[in-house]
């Protein structure tokens, strides 16, 4: 128990409860203009995220099926391999998205990962301060700053979970902190890497596929920092220990990912670069005053308002960070910093990292690492004012002073941050009544299922209303419209659309002689009556080819990049399957992991 008084110790929980409700309270003022209208979509990238979670709900709702495949899109591609896609399933908005229309399902989503990202925020914060205002402050200069709302108005969703990282930070920083000689911490040690494993697994499920490498990398330098200012290895290799764990959570659905980019590999130059004026202005620029001159991107890829008061604790970090975990927390920061300003010269970090490395060969866009960089800086630096708070007399004065200026940073950030989401999701819903069948492809989106106000992408989720596959798309890197061959072909695009000359139904037979016709059609499973044929002859079925098809039992012909297999007699019936590879090895890895942890924790 505390030494404190009990009054003492009462007035704290209360500073902190009413702390931790500001946060909260200034999450929900800014995302307070999504829920102006219910029914509204949004733009930009707003369109495939929107097909995506659709998808994964019609799909089990209505075929009754897992959703591996995505037969609306491109001709067809892996939904549980794709690197955004499946992002609904394994999520804690799955029962939200099962339950109420798309359009309710997004805005809760949005508010959800605002609120998760905030208490997140907090609680890592309270590990290193016990100061309700720097928690406060730490919490909503991170969670909900203006970076975060212009990439949720822009549609990429996969930056809600920036959220986890807080949390897995937090939990690595528990198992760190216990002592190694104490037998009754060995199980605690194990659950909390256990739990860092579980946050970083969760940001693959949720489509996190920027997040993942970069908590990666703070994880591993805060993990360096606390292990040359302690001279021990444990700090590493319990935060490899946390990896494995982290490995063997998400496998169900790293394995088909990585399947998936060994045949797409997505490649991408990355020679952007800033400077200093750009630094300055990207952290303490509000809307209105003149922007520092960034590019090629949009601002909502480089702003990131925190005011001028948590963007000098941040600077400070590096020259204030004393013990152990605060350099750690620095090292990280900087890091992320240096690596945020991009290819400024020939060895910048940035370039080394993404020339050299493969999971950074397919990301561009380095001032995303300024994000982050955000939460572990000003945990550097609370964790320094926590030293001096803690030799003040009068301490819980300060204390409440510095919850004011809490309050005035979250108003600040909060009322700035708002700005981006006005406006965001009030796309008029598209007009489409809600099929199940029949199914079939179109080469490109016939108006009726495109949007009164046209964007930059092909539209895809009035499609997936309305049943029928467009070849046409953007849901998919490897097979995407605007990456072409120099003589106009797509690779692995074998599908075709009604119109192309290629184009001979959904079912038919490659020698031109035979009939085929189309019996039962799901997303995964579709079964092909067949007649007038030869035994031998290759029946066809109009969706890309990939390894995880099946067909009659076997795995299915690549016939020109779409899915075949030799009939054995003249007529009969063939269900073509579809299924992840290396999924069931996935789950197998996942439940045994847990099924180890159980065991353990019953020995323990």
């Amino acid at each position: 128990m505390s030494d404190a008084p009990a009054p003492r110790r009462f007035l704290r929980v209360a500073l902190d409860v009413f702390s931790l409700l500001l946060a909260l309270a200034a999450a929900g003022l800014v995302v307070a203009p999504v829920f102006k209208t219910w029914n509204g979509l949004g733009g930009h990238d707003w369109d495939p995220m929107e097909g995506d979670r659709y998808l994964a709900i019609k799909t089990i709702k209505h075929y009754h099926q897992f959703p591996f495949w995505n037969p609306y899109s491109c001709g067809g591609h892996t939904w549980w391999g794709g690197l955004e896609n499946g992002v609904n399933l394994v999520s804690l908005f799955f029962p939200v998205y099962m339950l109420y229309p798309l359009t309710v399902a997004m805005r809760i989503e949005i508010a959800g990962t605002a609120a998760l990202g905030i208490v997140g925020s907090w609680l890592l914060a309270g590990r290193f301060t016990k100061s309700a205002g720097l928690k406060l402050l730490v919490a909503v200069a991170f969670a909900v700053n203006s970076r975060w709302t212009m990439q949720a108005a822009a549609g990429h969703t996969w930056h809600f979970y920036y959220a986890w990282i807080p949390w897995a930070l937090f939990f690595l920083d528990r198992a760190l902190g216990l002592r190694p000689g104490d037998p009754r911490a060995r199980w605690r040690t194990v659950r909390e890497l256990a739990l860092f494993g579980l946050m970083l697994a969760m940001m693959v499920y949720n489509g996190a596929i920027y997040e993942v490498p970069q908590t990666i990398c703070l994880a591993g330098l805060y993990a360096i920092g606390c292990a040359v200012a302690t001279r021990s290895w444990r700090p590493v290799g319990l935060t490899v220990g946390g990896g494995l764990f982290a490995f063997a959570f998400s496998a169900p659905r790293l394995l088909p990912i990585v399947d998936m980019l060994r045949r797409y590999p997505r490649l991408v130059d990355s020679n952007e670069s800033m400077d200093l004026a750009a630094f300055v202005g990207i952290y303490t620029a509000k809307t209105g005053d003149p922007r520092p001159g960034v590019g090629p991107w949009g601002w909502h890829e480089y702003g990131d308002y925190v005011g001028w008061i948590p963007f000098l604790l941040m600077l400070a970090a590096p020259f204030v960070a004393r013990r152990a975990r605060e350099r750690g927390m620095a090292l990280a920061g900087v890091a992320s910093v240096l690596l945020g300003f991009g290819r400024f010269t020939h060895y910048a970090p940035w370039g080394v990292l993404h020339d050299n490395l493969p999971i950074f060969e397919s990301q561009h866009v380095p001032s995303r690492w300024l994000y982050p960089a955000v939460l572990v800086l000003l945990v550097a630096t609370v964790a320094a004012l926590e030293r001096l708070l803690a030799r003040q007399k009068r301490r819980m004065i300060l204390d409440v002073a510095l919850l004011c200026v809490g309050v005035y940073v979250g108003l600040d950030v909060a009322l700035e941050a708002q700005r981006a989401l006005v406006g965001a999701l009030e796309r008029p819903q598209p007009r489409v009544e809600e099929s199940f069948g029949p199914f079939h492809q179109e080469k490109t989106a016939p108006p009726q299922l495109r949007y009164v106000e046209s964007d930059w992408a092909p539209p895809s989720y009035p499609s997936m209303i309305a049943n029928i596959g467009i070849l046409e798309c953007s849901t998919f890197p490897g097979l995407h419209s605007y990456i072409r061959n120099h003589d106009g072909t797509i690779p692995g695009l074998g599908a075709k659309g009604k119109g192309d000359p290629g184009y001979h139904g959904e079912a038919w037979f490659a020698t031109g002689h035979g009939y085929a016709s189309i019996m039962t059609w799901t997303p995964n499973a579709v079964t092909v009556h067949y007649s007038g044929a030869s035994p031998g002859d290759v029946l066809v079925m109009n969706q890309n080819w990939d390894p995880g098809w099946s067909a009659g039992g076997t795995t299915a012909l690549n016939w020109g990049d779409a899915l075949g297999v030799k009939v054995p007699d003249a007529s009969g019936e063939i269900t073509y399957r579809y299924r992840s590879r290396f999924f069931l090895l996935g789950l197998l890895l996942c439940f045994g992991t847990i099924a180890g942890l159980v065991a353990l924790r019953r020995r323990a």
